[in-house]
């Protein structure tokens, strides 16, 4: 099974982390059924790093790298919008490396 969430529903800027956790509870609610979830960036221009960080960086940790890989996929997603969640991704991986360490 399939769900595609369309970002653009939301507004072509997406700031709001209280947004990403609406976002992130469905995506999760997908994750743990095992449902493929397909993150469509169409006609979104712009994110903010709070937003990727709670919609996608937190979500990852949360379930596993693997299990986000195997259920998630971000599609139409520009350059800016996958320089901020990667940049979310490896802020959240590196404070929680560090969290082990200390």
């Amino acid at each position: 099974m399939e769900q595609v969430l369309k970002l653009s529903e939301n507004g072509s800027i997406l700031g709001l982390r209280e947004l990403a956790k609406e976002l992130s509870s469905q995506l999760k609610i997908a994750i743990d059924n095992n449902t493929n979830i397909i993150l469509d960036f169409s006609n979104v221009e712009s994110i903010s790093s709070s937003f990727a960080d709670e919609l996608i960086a937190k979500v990852l940790i949360e379930v596993g790298i693997e299990n986000f890989l195997k259920n998630v996929k971000i599609r139409n997603a520009n350059t800016f919008i996958k320089t901020m969640i990667n940049s979310s991704i490896n802020d959240r991986l590196n404070d929680t490396i560090h969290k082990k360490n200390v």
